[in-house]
């Protein structure tokens, strides 16, 4: 495992050792779970923000959701 240094504002901390005490984690563990998981939360983010922007192009026929059969449509 690399080792990083990172910085935080005293308040997240604070809601880090708090939240470590709760769940008896440890801090750092704790750190790294959350700190991955929000890595991975914000490209999946970015990922569908990237298709949903290809998508959008001028011109495109809009169609509003309540004149979609969804029964149909989803069990297809």
């Amino acid at each position: 495992m690399a080792n990083a240094n990172l910085a935080f504002s005293k308040e997240t901390l604070q809601h880090l050792a708090e939240l470590s005490e709760l769940t008896k984690q440890p801090a750092q563990a704790l750190a790294e779970k959350l700190l991955k998981e929000a890595i991975e939360l914000e490209i999946e983010d970015f990922l569908v923000s990237k298709i949903s922007d290809e998508r959008d192009v001028e011109g495109a026929e809009m169609i509003k959701s309540e004149d979609v059969d969804w029964d149909t449509l989803l069990s297809s």
